[in-house]
């Protein structure tokens, strides 16, 4: 294609540039990738070579084959695969499809309740499907939608008060160039080669008018840009499933080695940067090291074991033992028996004296019982209520101190008897006595024994060799103890010899309680060594286990920092991938802008004004190897905004028509209600530039605007290129009829509506044969009119046609309208006084047409005919 056009195009800033007028050469695309490809790597004129042979998107084997050969020549793997040689492209022009053409449609079945037994036979050029709204036209026209699968194809509903879905099926019978074929459809959206057909209808009205349209046709040259670009894509995918799986493989590595190790560290931050050669030096293998590893870890069993820890509870418990045996020892060295049995002798005595000394003090006081304790608790209890009272100042010596009678002689007496007694020595000395006594018994009962019972009570049963050696001086101090204890506690006389038991068993004693303090010391301290002796070996332990299995899994980490390197090598080869894309994008733009919107620009401009479009620009907008088209108004607004309904709707025409030429139509062009909203001459306009387009291709409307099929319908008249169905739902919706008119009349027609009137007269009298005459009136009153517009006025006007004719206006014959004119006038009122459809005088309401009369009547309008046909 080359010519002059004007066009605007977005830059990359997203603003319009005029273009000046230029002549457009020729450029074939292949051409223009294999010299792209020729500056590329070999992998990329791999990819390019096969889409330019094939003209099809690569498979996946030619894809892995790129992947490796990329491998390959980046050094990844060793090459093997053989150069790839320069591409030498022959530029040429050779896209073309066999024709396209519909020849049968029928068993519909599952599509909108339509009818079945319907059949469609469209023509090869202009195709009329006539009918009123809601007659089932949509349904046959949404069969045509999924096989082509247009912008606006809707989902196909079968009947939606049917109790059963029933499944979506038509018959297809088309010719694909010289070749009769048939499809039967199941319901299937974009079937080849009806994908070819373009449809317009009202929804899309929107997306010619203002959407960012994409071409529905793109050449196959074109569709290579995008082919290349997919291509390359699934190179990129491969690389990044290849960095996928090098990175995200678990190896579990880390989980064999101990965190807190130096090279736990090392194997977490293992990658690309690892130095392997500083890594490998801390590996250890061999004999020697597996001893090594023995040894430590009987080492740390040992020191983990910690029995030093119980060596020294078992010492600290003897310590205690020993520390309560000391004490009692000490305490009992300490006790005077000599003092004791002295005191406990002279309180013995003390209690004698005493008692005779009552008894004889008080022989002659006539007590009512003997001087006991609680008649000395008596005595001491007044003498403390009498003290009592001298130190208030209140005391009487003359008053008893409890009945505060007068004292006489003889209580007087009882009671010098009663300050006799309290006053007596002996009594002061048993309280001297017994204050030493007790003293004693608290010297003796402070002593603690309870340790000492417990260890003689655990080796009581034990054999000689297995006691401790102080056991036998332990038990001595605790018996001596003990016994003393139990002497004290009965007043009895302690008679053991406690200086030559005690003394030997207080010196063994001793000496056991340091050897076993000297013991505790000497192992607290190497425990406290053990301790730091244990953390430095289990370090050692850990580091030389992590050196073990470094070595161990020295083949393993390799191949994991191999890995790492060549993910790492593959997101950097893979970083000019995006750029080589939008290089692509770029080249796909100049040879869209050659091969598409140059040539739609001006086959836009070329529809705009046929059809009398407002002013229009166009932008063509690409974006990853695809060509767009945009169009605006002044001041940038969408057609939309300033537009009116009509207006938009022929734009929209004339965008579809323009890109439906742009691949050379060779399929059927469908129009579903194209002239919804448009003024009387716009459909005019419409009708014109499909006819048009129906003198070479096959066209199918879809209709219900009776003027708009009408027009169709004599705009056809001369080519003969028209078929014209008729759609009811008299006997069902998407009932469909051959016609041959819409609501228009041809004189054989109504001859034999006649003639046929004229005979069941004959056969009939009376009131019924008077019916049948004024029916076959009728019908020559519509001859009388059909005659004058098809016969004496050759179609100049019309019934149902907007405009007059003035083309066919010279063909009238003047001298037949007078001769014939008047004769056909007069029998033409003579109907319209027999028909009902006319109001008749009152003179005339009882006069009835005779048979007679319409044969002659009859008879005279054919010899008209007969006259008018032998002048022309």
């Amino acid at each position: 294609m080359s010519g002059e056009v004007t066009m605007t195009t977005v830059n990359p800033n997203g603003e319009s540039e005029f273009v000046e007028p230029e002549v457009a050469e020729l450029l074939d695309p292949r051409a223009l990738l294999a010299d792209w490809a020729n500056a590329k790597d070999e992998w990329v004129r791999l990819l390019v070579a096969e889409v330019i042979a094939t003209a099809r998107p690569v498979g996946e084997s030619t894809a892995e084959k790129a992947y490796q050969l990329f491998r390959q020549e980046k050094a990844l793997d060793e090459r093997e695969l053989p150069v790839v040689p320069q591409l030498n492209i022959e530029a040429r022009q050779d896209e073309s499809a066999p024709p396209l053409t519909l020849t049968r449609i029928s068993e519909v079945h599952g599509i909108n309740a339509l009818v079945s037994g319907s059949v469609i036979e469209p023509h090869e050029g202009l195709t009329i499907l006539y009918g009123e709204n809601g007659t089932g036209k949509t349904g046959y026209s949404r069969v045509f939608k999924a096989l082509a699968n247009s912008r606006t194809a809707d989902t196909i509903l079968g009947d939606i008060e049917a109790g059963a879905v029933e499944e979506q099926s038509a018959k297809l019978e088309f010719t694909l160039g010289d070749q009769a074929q048939t499809l039967a459809w199941a319901g299937d959206r974009g079937v080849s080669p009806f994908t070819r057909m373009s449809i317009f209808d009202s929804p899309a009205v929107t997306a010619h008018v203002d959407d960012d349209l994409d071409y529905v046709y793109v050449p196959v040259a074109l569709a290579l840009f995008k082919h290349v670009t997919v291509a390359i894509q699934a190179v990129a995918g491969h690389v990044d499933s290849t960095i996928a799986g090098l990175s995200s493989g678990s190896t579990g590595l880390l989980s064999r080695f101990q965190r807190g190790s130096m090279i736990y560290p090392l194997i977490e931050a293992l990658g690309a940067s690892s130095d392997l050669v500083d890594l490998k030096s801390k590996a250890k293998a061999g004999k020697g090291v597996d001893a090594e590893l023995d040894s430590l870890t009987q080492a740390v069993a040992a020191l983990r074991a910690n029995t030093m820890g119980t060596q020294i509870t078992a010492f600290k418990s003897q310590q205690r033992v020993l520390a309560q045996a000391g004490a009692a020892a000490d305490a009992l060295s300490a006790f005077d028996q000599a003092a004791y049995n002295a005191a406990r002798v002279t309180r013995t005595q003390l209690g004698t004296d005493y008692a005779t000394f009552r008894s004889e003090l008080f022989a002659a006081a006539d007590l009512p019982a003997g001087p006991d304790d609680t008649w000395n608790d008596f005595i001491e209890r007044g003498d403390t209520y009498r003290q009592h009272l001298v130190a208030l100042g209140v005391h009487d010596a003359d008053r008893c101190l409890y009945c505060r009678q007068a004292l006489l002689d003889p209580a007087r007496d009882l009671l010098t008897r009663y300050s006799t007694y309290l006053e007596d020595k002996i009594s002061a000395d048993i309280r001297t006595t017994d204050t030493t006594l007790t003293t004693f018994n608290r010297h003796i009962s402070s002593i603690q024994g309870n340790d000492m019972t417990a260890f003689m009570e655990e080796h009581k049963d034990s054999g000689e060799a297995d006691r401790p050696t102080y056991f036998a001086q332990v038990e001595v101090i605790e018996n001596a103890r003990s016994a003393i204890a139990a002497a004290l506690a009965d007043s009895q006389t302690v008679d053991i010899k406690i200086t030559e038991l005690i003394t030997p068993a207080k010196s063994t004693v001793s000496n056991a309680l340091t050897t076993t303090g000297m013991s505790i010391s000497e192992l607290e301290n190497q425990q406290q060594n053990r301790v730091k002796v244990l953390d430095d070996k289990q370090t050692e332990l850990l580091e030389l286990k992590d050196a073990v299995e470094l070595g161990l899994s020295w083949p393993l980490i390799e191949t994991q920092v191999k890995s790492a390197k060549e993910a790492d090598r593959l997101r950097t080869l893979k970083k000019p991938m995006p750029q080589m894309a939008r290089a692509i994008t770029e080249l796909s733009k100049t040879a869209s802008n050659n091969l598409i919107n140059l040539s739609f620009d001006a086959l836009f401009l070329e529809e705009c004004e046929a059809l009398r479009t407002p002013p229009m620009k166009l932008q063509f907008v690409g974006r990853d190897g695809k060509a767009q088209r945009r169009k605006v108004m002044t001041g940038k607004h969408k057609p939309s905004k300033v537009l009116s309904e009509g207006e938009q709707k022929v734009l929209a025409l004339a965008d579809f028509l323009a890109e439906a030429r742009l691949a050379g139509i060779t399929a059927p062009v469908i129009f579903d209600d194209p002239v919804s909203s448009l003024d009387h001459r716009r459909v005019n306009e419409v009708a014109q530039r499909i006819a048009q387009l129906a003198d070479n291709i096959q066209v199918i409307v879809f209709t219900h605007d009776i003027l708009f099929a009408t027009t169709l319908l004599n705009l056809s008249e001369k080519s003969k290129r028209c078929s014209l169905f008729q759609i009811t739902d008299e006997s069902g919706k998407g009932q469909v009829t051959r016609a041959t008119g819409l609501r228009t009349d041809s004189l054989s027609a109504i001859r034999g509506r006649i003639n046929a009137a004229i005979q069941n007269a004959k056969a009939q009298e009376g009131e019924v044969r008077d019916a049948f005459v004024r029916m076959a009136y009728s019908h020559v009153r519509a001859w009388c009119e059909v005659f004058t517009e098809e016969e004496l006025l050759k179609g100049v006007t019309k019934r149902y046609r907007a405009n007059v004719q003035m083309t066919t206006l010279p063909s009238i014959d003047g001298s037949k309208l007078d001769e014939i004119g008047p004769k056909v006038t007069e029998i033409f009122e003579v109907a319209c006084r027999y028909i009902d459809g006319h109001s008749q005088p009152l003179v005339t309401l009882g006069v009835s047409p005779t048979l007679t009369g319409l044969e002659q009547h009859w008879t005279e309008l054919q010899n008209l005919k007969k006259v008018n046909d032998r002048k022309s």
